[in-house]
């Protein structure tokens, strides 16, 4: 299931993030688990379910379902006399077993049938009607949205299946399925596996789908509406698999755009893994008003409309990331199935981890490494501002709790670093046993823990243990400093040890050391076991520069001090990417002329990553001087979008009337939606009055996915304008884009804190949209006042979707324990550092001049200047 903003898409499985979210931190991280959070286990089985066949019609008018559902039991307990389903809020209108009434007990959520002592083997049919809150979605236009289709979509994941039919709603409860359902006429209906019949009944459509390989209840699937439909197929394993698009009507040629390489993902996850493709077909339909990114169920995948690219976000915008990710769900997660939720990462931590995996394949190594990157830093976020807790994790109040920054981006950069320690021939053989090994059942982390180390003779329990049991990550300081022909790295961990985090971790520490004329540099390991350690390496020469940890073998926090000197040859001549992205990230941090002009060079440079220019552009924003905004001023129209978009958003940095200048045009009018959209964001950072009336004509205007009017509402709450408020208020309302309307409730605590703001964000707490009700949370949380305590607590009485309750929870927690900074204090604060870089940025080109200065002191020698105070590098 997808869920986060990674590329400008969202990941399966938890709320759409809004775009630059920051974690909100409160004097470090929380606990998880609350005071209350049970630790779950699996609840008896007495009967295998074997099969499940559903009998529905969808009730449009009453948004409801009717009709039977008929399970096969397999007798487990011989001295069972009932068996428990979870059903939600049904009418139950009988309950048989082999066409017989049998008694039964039901109380709104469960529902017990007596089952004969005889019996070994039958059939419980249990004949109902449900208007179900969850689970299955009913959508059709109204006076506000006129052009939302008319469509009703499941969404099963985590454990909504009991909402729309009886079942035992648990991953690791496997059957084969089939569904019938009667339909509108006109309407198409997809669903799991063949489509075994298809006929029209007095005025409706019946759809027959037939699933004969066993998944659990929540990869069930039913999609109903009006769509155009296109066709391919792909040969995997000897056999041509049918793959198949259904989109909005009049949005074939996106969607042909946006899928087309969704036969080579099939065919390269199919060689990778050595298990071809191992369902009948694959469909990815793509629907309306999703409350996720995408979900993966068996053979049939659903999409938000988002997904769907123009030609002009194609500029920029990629959505085989989200594409990747589901498809690989059909191997990890669909095929093998997490037992419990709290081993969930082996679906999800996998999936994220092929999105890099295909990224590699069809774009190059430097794209697997940024994206590698990007997620670290969406897990650290989570880490250090909102909790810690391990990947495997059986204390949670709802299964969803799990679908966190843990899950997905830790999941996946946890077999990134098994992949980079075992090396590929090893980690993919490991896989492919793993999968093999367990082909259409369940898995626990201890599954693929001995299929690695079978293959490859390591032993893995301790990385394991910190990768994916322990809370916390390392986080470690790393000094270089050379003399005498010895290069020292002094290393410490500096990580807190509160809730379970390890004191010392294993780190693996890799140095790439350039020296001499040597193109490749050599490569030490050593391994820090201590909280503290120091490493003395043989090195004749003084180097060139060292890349520390230069393929992200370790999963945490790595601070590294340099002499500067060597950083600006570490950009310039590091060999790969990553090398020299690192670089620049240390280099923001020393503001002399030479720094800025060696950034300024590698962001020229149009052979160059477009990453390592993205980060010089960022570099040069967080320096700020003169002279490093003249750069940024002059590179605004590199070709390369998202170079420009780097560079648009490093000059939001500017508290000043040129910045507006240079970035007015693009807000106005640039051939990137997401340019555009950061021109705009940018603009109001820049705090300038004259940006008001430009945001409010670019907060109008119509883009992919709403990506420019959200940009445009963000800059407005940068700029700190009150008169944006009764815009804002408006676009909260229903009738505006989801994006729109969730852009707008952040920004409102951005302007006001009275009483206003807090009724009306208390008021959009009874909003439909769970989307959007996540991010009313958030905003509260922002506007930090502890009165909306009552209103937040009623709301997670009876909120029913898991995300918005735990959000709730933490704020109720968080509201009044400590007073966040007023942004005034902020504003002074960011001031007086803009001023005091300005200042040195004179004071290091009147020494680069040579030019005296009265209140320096003397000239050191070069020598000297080569120990200065080293600059910090972190990832």
């Amino acid at each position: 299931m997808s869920v986060r903003f990674r590329h400008d898409h969202a990941r399966c499985g938890g709320a759409h993030e809004h775009h630059h979210e920051h974690e909100h931190g409160h004097a470090g991280a929380r606990p998880f688990a609350f005071a209350s959070s049970p630790r779950h286990f699996e609840r008896d089985r007495p009967f295998a379910i074997e099969h499940v066949a559903l009998d529905l019609t969808l009730r449009f008018p009453e948004r409801g379902v009717r009709g039977s559902a008929s399970l096969t039991l397999v007798r487990t307990d011989p001295d069972a006399e009932a068996i428990e389903l979870d059903a939600i809020a049904f009418t139950v209108e009988s309950v048989k077993v082999d066409g017989k009434d049998v008694k039964y007990i039901y109380d709104g959520r469960r529902l017990v049938a007596s089952i004969p002592r005889a019996l070994e083997r039958g059939v419980l049919t249990v004949a109902y009607a449900a208007t179900p809150r969850k689970g299955i979605y009913f959508l059709e236009p109204d006076e506000h949205v006129p052009a939302r289709p008319r469509q009703a979509w499941t969404q099963f994941q985590e454990e909504d299946a009991r909402h729309v039919f009886p079942c035992h709603d648990k991953p690791h409860v496997k059957m084969t399925t089939e569904a019938r359902v009667r339909v509108p006429e006109g309407f198409y209906v997809l669903s799991n596996g063949e489509l075994a019949e298809r006929r029209k009944e007095g005025g409706a459509e019946i759809f027959h789908w037939k699933m004969s390989d066993p998944h659990p209840s929540y990869l069930v699937t039913i999609v109903a509406g009006e769509f155009d439909v296109f066709n391919d197929s792909v040969a995997a394993g000897g056999r041509d698999v049918p793959l198949s698009y259904l989109v909005p009507k009049g949005r074939e040629a996106d969607g042909r755009r946006t899928f087309a390489r969704t036969a080579e993902m099939v065919s390269y996850f199919s060689e990778l893994t050595g298990v071809p493709y191992p369902w009948n077909k694959y469909a990815q339909v793509v629907v309306s008003d999703f409350i996720f990114g995408g979900m993966e169920n068996t053979t049939a995948t659903t999409m938000y409309e988002h997904i769907l690219l123009d030609a002009r976000a194609a500029i920029d915008v990629t959505s085989d990331d989200l594409i990747a990710h589901e498809l690989a769900h059909q191997w990890f997660g669909d095929y093998v199935t997490c037992r419990d939720w709290s081993e969930g990462w082996l679906n999800e931590g996998f999936a994220t981890f092929m999105e890099h995996v295909w990224r590699e394949k069809h774009l190059g190594r430097d794209e697997y490494e940024w994206g590698v990157k990007n997620d670290l830093g969406s897990y650290l976020s989570e880490a250090h501002g909102r909790y810690r807790r391990p990947v495997v994790c059986q204390d949670y109040d709802a299964p969803l709790d799990l679908f966190d920054r843990h899950l997905y981006e830790k999941g996946g950069l946890a077999l990134h670093v098994l992949r980079t320690e075992l090396g590929d021939a090893l980690f993919w053989k490991g896989v492919s046993t793993y999968l093999t090994r367990h082909a259409r059942g369940i898995v626990e982390t201890r599954d693929l823990l001995r299929a690695l180390e079978e293959v490859s003779g390591r032993s893995l329990g301790r990385r394991f243990e910190e990768l994916v049991m322990k809370p916390g990550h390392p986080e470690i300081d790393v000094d270089l400093s050379w003399e005498n022909g010895v290069l020292t790295c002094a290393v410490k961990q500096t990580q807190s040890t509160q809730d379970g985090v390890p004191n010392a971790f294993e780190v693996p520490l890799v140095l790439a050391i350039a020296e001499g004329a040597s193109k490749e540099p050599r490569r030490e390991k050593v391994k820090l076991t201590a909280r503290t350690d120091c490493f003395a390496i043989p090195c004749k020469e003084r180097p060139r520069f060292v890349v520390v940890d230069p393929d992200m073998r370790i999963l945490g926090d790595v601070t590294v001090k340099a002499p500067p000197d060597l950083l600006r040859q570490q950009l310039a001549q590091a060999p790969t990417a990553r090398g020299r992205w690192l670089a620049a990230q240390a280099l923001s941090r020393s503001d002399d002329p030479v720094t800025i002009q060696t950034l300024a060079e590698r962001l020229r440079d149009d052979a160059e990553f477009w990453g390592v220019r993205a980060e010089c552009a960022d570099a040069l924003g967080r320096i700020r001087a003169r002279e490093a905004f003249a750069v940024l001023a002059g590179a605004t129209s590199v070709a390369h979008p998202k170079v420009r978009r780097a560079v648009i958003d490093a000059l939001g940095r500017f508290r000043t009337t040129a910045a507006v200048d240079a970035l007015k045009p693009h807000a106005l009018r640039d051939e990137s939606y997401l340019v555009e959209a950061e021109a705009a964001r940018a603009l109001g950072k820049t705090r300038q009055a004259q940006a008001f009336d430009v945001l409010l004509d670019v907060m109008n205007r119509s883009s992919w996915a709403d990506v420019v009017a959200a940009g445009a509402i963000d800059g407005l709450a940068a700029l700190r304008d009150d008169r944006a408020l009764p815009h804002l208020y408006a676009r909260t309302r229903y009738g505006h884009p989801s994006r729109v309307r969730r852009a707008a409730a952040l920004a409102v605590p951005k302007l006001s804190t009275d009483r206003r703001a807090r009724e009306h964000l208390e008021e959009l707490l009874d909003d439909a949209d769970p989307v959007l009700r996540i991010d009313i949370v958030r905003a509260l949380s922002d506007l930090a006042d502890a009165r909306s305590r009552a209103a937040l607590r009623a709301r997670a009485e009876i909120d029913l979707d898991p995300r918005v309750r735990r959000r709730i929870r933490e704020v109720v927690r968080d509201l009044g324990s400590e007073r966040k900074q007023t942004d005034q204090l902020k504003d002074d604060v960011e001031k007086l550092q803009t001023e005091q870089l300005e200042l040195k940025a004179r004071l290091s080109k009147l020494e680069a001049s040579g030019k005296p200065s009265a209140s320096r002191a003397p000239k050191v020698s070069k020598t000297k200047a080569s120990t200065r105070r080293p600059v910090g590098k972190k990832r």
